[in-house]
């Protein structure tokens, strides 16, 4: 089959770096692939040789240029190359490729990677407008849980459910843990991501367990972080609590945490949760609306609370730390689970959709 994948850049966000998984995981099973994006733009995702690169847009110009020049080039590359099918990551890019394929009979897939509602994260007028009014016009689209697609209504039927895959490689043996509690995420999205939910949650049974600690990796600025500090020391625990900052040792934080708290808000489907599980890390995690249930199913791959719950989050801590045969129970258990998202898997989901919707 020969697959035209359009997204933004080659670097930066989870949406890209899934664009170039993706790219490289079809070419390797003898696909013909070709990615269109800003190539003058700063990349960090590495492209498979054989994966064709075209340009999507110059850099440095207006988004309304940018735009026009995006569709013209679309129509160019589909009349030269006759693609099977088009995959558009995210809105713009799918719109794109959906305005320059009119009339040509290529199907556009719009690839949606966040939640279709959420109850702190505040979505742009743009996204709010291009999820609301624009679905219509793609043959087949793809959100990231049952949940996204319960929200959809009368386009349901037009939607599938595709989870991003894993870039981790699950343990095969449980590695040496230490006693570390660890997050993950942006300092600046500390309401929706809950940081001063985690605090709170660690702030009732860090003084029942001296030797452990918590630690948060993530970017941010000066006044996040001052903000968050404030709270750990209103709640006496700011020597418990360590920011970590950017990191790009994550892979093996994760393999020294023996837990993993996850305490947003809201959420779609946190790869961060996946990605700590893969490495033996037993969940404790706020679930959404069912959208973190999808990763994990049972008690023994993790366990549950609803947003802002900060008695029940501390109490499954408080059970892990206490049983220490129950915490290897659920490490174990995560681990399995996370190979579900594993990209071999996933790729055989994509195969197996791209060939109904080109048929």
């Amino acid at each position: 089959m020969r697959i035209f994948i359009a997204c933004n850049y080659l670097g930066g966000g989870g949406a890209e770096r899934v664009a170039v998984i993706l790219a490289n995981g079809f070419v390797a099973r003898g696909h013909e692939v070709f990615i269109i994006a800003d190539l003058e733009r700063y990349r960090s995702y590495q492209l498979d040789s054989r994966v064709k690169e075209l340009s999507l847009h110059t850099t440095g110009i207006g988004i309304k240029r940018r735009l026009i020049q995006g569709v013209k080039n679309m129509r160019r590359y589909a009349k030269l190359y006759h693609p099977d099918v088009i995959i558009g990551n995210m809105h713009i890019c799918s719109l794109i490729s959906r305005i320059g394929t009119i009339g040509m009979k290529i199907p556009v897939i719009l690839t949606i990677h966040h939640a279709l509602e959420s109850d702190t994260y505040h979505f742009s007028r743009k996204i709010r407008f291009l999820d609301r009014y624009t679905l219509w016009m793609y043959p087949a689209f793809t959100v990231l849980t049952h949940p996204d697609k319960d929200c959809l209504k009368k386009r349901e039927k037009y939607a599938c459910v595709m989870p991003n895959p894993l870039t981790f490689v699950p343990v095969e043996e449980m590695p040496r843990k230490e006693n570390i509690i660890m997050a993950s995420g942006r300092l600046d999205d500390w309401k929706y991501k809950g940081w001063d939910i985690l605090i709170k949650t660690w702030s009732k049974i860090a003084s029942k367990y001296p030797d452990w600690k918590v630690l948060i990796v993530g970017t941010g600025s000066e006044s996040s972080l001052n903000f968050l500090k404030n709270i750990a020391t209103e709640h006496h625990v700011a020597n418990r609590i360590e920011f970590l900052g950017f990191r790009n040792d994550i892979e093996l934080l994760y393999k020294k945490s023996s837990i993993f708290l996850l305490s947003s808000r809201s959420e779609g489907l946190p790869m961060v949760l996946i990605e700590a599980m893969s490495q033996g890390c037993a969940p404790v995690a706020t679930d959404f609306k069912g959208r973190t249930r999808e990763i994990i199913t049972t008690d023994s791959e993790g366990l549950l609370a609803n947003p802002e719950d900060v008695d029940l989050l501390s109490e499954h801590i408080s059970r892990l730390i206490d049983d220490p045969e129950l915490l290897r129970k659920i490490q174990r258990g995560a681990v399995e689970r996370s190979k579900y998202y594993l990209t071999d898997h996933i790729l055989d989901f994509w195969e197996k959709y791209l060939n109904a919707v080109v048929s």
